[in-house]
């Protein structure tokens, strides 16, 4: 089985907090000067930072890149919720 065919990959590259350059993006879900939410091969990417802008979207090699001061990249569940590494599976909801 050919796994690299099905899913070509995803991979981020952060150069100085200035810019960020992403593979395997497959859809924009929103985007603001604060903030970018995308769908990647590997799950929901939420970017979070000031003055963000696009610098690149390429449809067909399903890279994208964008240029301010970032502050974090995180991935989120499939509820939009934040997944960290204190993450307990299983917990409730608990207070944060």
């Amino acid at each position: 089985m050919n796994e690299g065919m099905k899913n070509p990959g995803h991979t981020v590259t952060i150069c100085n907090r200035q810019s960020v350059l992403l593979t395997g993006v497959e859809d924009v879900l929103n985007f603001d000067e604060g903030a970018v939410v995308l769908a990647t091969t590997l799950g929901t990417l939420a970017i979070e930072g000031e003055g963000l802008h696009i610098k690149q979207m390429n449809v067909d090699s399903r890279e994208f890149g964008i240029e301010g001061k970032i502050s974090s990249l995180v991935y989120l569940d499939k509820r939009g919720r934040r997944r960290g590494l204190f993450h307990r599976s299983g917990d409730a909801e608990h207070s944060r």
